[in-house]
């Protein structure tokens, strides 16, 4: 499914950001960036967890992953207002969580 792919791209460029220490310092590691990348891996576990199950059994896990993604792109928004990030990276950064939102509202609706 497209939804896990989209899911991996956004692991992978979300670690990328988070892992450059001139955009996120060393005082912030346990409070953005560990949850930023937290997050993220739980979207896609969630995400494999909820293919696994019956379905009748996925909508839970499904709206823990539609909660999740709301607090990433609070987390992102909170890192351009503290200047962490601009707003060229942000917009993409946003697109790409954008892409596993609407994917994963897309799955509930056919269920």
């Amino acid at each position: 499914m497209k939804v896990f792919d989209r899911a991996k791209v956004l692991i992978d460029y979300s670690m990328s950001i988070t892992d450059n220490v001139k955009r996120y310092p060393k005082k912030y590691r346990f409070t953005f960036v560990d949850r930023i990348q937290n997050l993220t891996l739980d979207i896609y576990k969630n995400l494999s967890k909820s293919n696994e199950c019956p379905v009748d059994k996925r909508r839970p896990l499904q709206t823990e992953v539609l909660g999740d993604i709301n607090v990433l792109l609070a987390l992102i928004e909170i890192s351009h207002t503290r200047g962490f990030i601009d707003l060229r990276t942000m917009e993409i950064w946003t697109k790409k969580v954008m892409d596993v939102k609407y994917m994963t509202a897309a799955w509930m609706k056919k269920a």
